[in-house]
């Protein structure tokens, strides 16, 4: 299917000369995780269940696309889904979660949270703003102020919340 590559191999990619091979096993490296990447993406428009009323477990999650988040809880709503977030962490876009209409966390799992961001084109001001008010529209209101005034404006960190604090803050305990 691919043919022979080492016909198209420039000298410097010979077995002997690792090093000069580097480029193009970067390269080959880029497409093959271009092929990879659409395959997740569909995954995870793919419903968790399909079944009205059915319980989604939340486990261990790192987050991912805020928009596929956004239509994967609005998808778990008009099912009448309930959802668990259990696990050591929910990170992310995972804790757009919280503003499912049935949800519960366990007191041990850590939220992740931090502000919205775009690979390889930084965010306008509005777009900031934008996607932040999307982010935090899925949040108690509670959560909602402390995200908008604190955990948005991280950008290369993450702020931490453990479930015992979102329950303080009013998000149902898990049982």
């Amino acid at each position: 299917m691919f043919g022979n590559f080492s016909r198209h191999m420039p000298s410097a990619c010979a077995p002997d000369r690792f090093a000069g091979c580097l480029p193009n096993l970067l390269f080959a490296s880029l497409i093959l995780l271009a092929a990879i990447f659409p395959i997740k993406a569909a995954w995870a428009l793919a419903p968790r269940s399909p079944e009205p009323g059915a319980t989604i477990v939340i486990r261990n999650d790192r987050g991912g696309s805020v928009r596929q988040r956004y239509y994967e809880i609005q998808r778990i709503n008009r099912l009448g889904q309930s959802v668990e977030i259990r696990g050591s962490i929910c990170m992310s876009s995972c804790t757009m979660f919280l503003g499912a209409d049935n949800v519960c966390v366990s007191p041990e799992t850590t939220f992740g949270f931090h502000g919205p961001f775009r690979f390889g084109a930084r965010l306008s001001a509005a777009e900031f703003d934008e996607w932040s008010n999307l982010i935090a529209s899925h949040y108690p209101a509670s959560v909602k102020t402390w995200y908008i005034h604190k955990a948005r404006h991280q950008s290369f960190g993450i702020s931490r919340l453990k479930g015992r604090e979102l329950i303080r803050l009013g998000v149902a305990r898990c049982r």
